[in-house]
């Protein structure tokens, strides 16, 4: 084969691959995806398309490393016993989350989770194709009881139930929704996983698959712990994967004046197959 015909060939090739993203794990989205949203402005409403769904968002570079965890390395990935599996999720953000779990089981029944207004507005707009019988949206915190929490909203990743200030929100209190068995739990609540893995700790027998992510100060790392004994008390076994790099110099004092010095990605699965429930 001549030389030309062949560089011509690789470089086609080439070219054609970067149009679209990989399959399996791997990268979430093309080269020229990925280029496209590092020069879009910032906090301005934006739309993709992905795997045929359009995704809206305000900040690239959020669905740029939301997109890698989620679709890219499929961080929430899980066998369910059965094809319809319940799912509950706590801090669904804009809903990638939500859309993984329906390209995993298209019959997965969901009741997803996200108190900042901005957050679950765009969160309904990636989910208006997809059937509302089997999507639960609510734009409520998770909490410890029903009612109002004092929240302060940032429109994006960082949103958290604040001590102070804030605006207040609607808030669910989680334990009310693990009476009957569900296949997968994820807790992202940003700080206030502590508080609520304690108050539900009775009836975690009931989750077989739960994903934490850990946000903690190192001078509280007996919360941290806390909620693995609690984990290992109700029959998980599990996994630690760091989330974030927040200190440079870990033997060095040099704190972090905000924000969250800990970030992990605990996995944990029920050793015994079977859920039965507990009330």
């Amino acid at each position: 084969m001549p030389l030309s015909s062949s560089f011509i060939g690789n470089l086609t090739r080439g070219i054609l691959k970067n149009l679209k993203p990989s399959s399996g794990k791997g990268r979430a989205l093309s080269y020229w995806t990925v280029k496209y949203l590092k020069h879009l402005p910032q906090e301005k409403l934006s739309c993709i398309r992905w795997d045929r769904n359009k995704l809206w968002f305000f900040r690239s570079w959020e669905l740029m490393h939301a997109l890698d965890e989620i679709m890219g390395r499929e961080i929430y990935r899980f066998e369910a016993a059965n094809p319809a599996p319940r799912i509950i999720d706590c801090g669904a953000n804009i809903g990638l989350s939500v859309l993984y779990f329906l390209k995993l089981y298209p019959q997965s029944r969901i009741t997803a989770f996200e108190p900042d207004a901005r957050n679950f507005d765009l969160l309904q707009k990636n989910l208006r194709p997809y059937n509302e019988a089997q999507l639960d949206l609510r734009p409520k915190a998770v909490w410890v009881h029903n009612g109002h929490i004092s929240f302060d909203s940032r429109g994006g990743e960082g949103s958290k139930i604040a001590d102070d200030g804030g605006t207040a929100v609607r808030c669910t209190r989680l334990a009310d929704l693990l009476r009957e068995p569900v296949d997968f739990l994820k807790i992202d609540i940003e700080g206030a996983e502590y508080a609520v893995l304690k108050d539900c700790a009775h009836l975690l027998r009931n989750v077989k698959h739960l994903f934490l992510e850990y946000h903690g100060q190192i001078n509280h790392s007996n919360e941290l712990t806390e909620m693995l004994e609690l984990l290992r008390e109700n029959g998980f076994d599990y996994y630690i994967r760091e989330a974030a790099d927040n200190v440079d110099y870990p033997y060095l004092n040099n704190r972090r004046r905000e924000g969250f010095e800990q970030q992990l990605n605990i996995f944990a699965v029920r050793a015994d197959s079977a859920v039965e429930a507990v009330s």
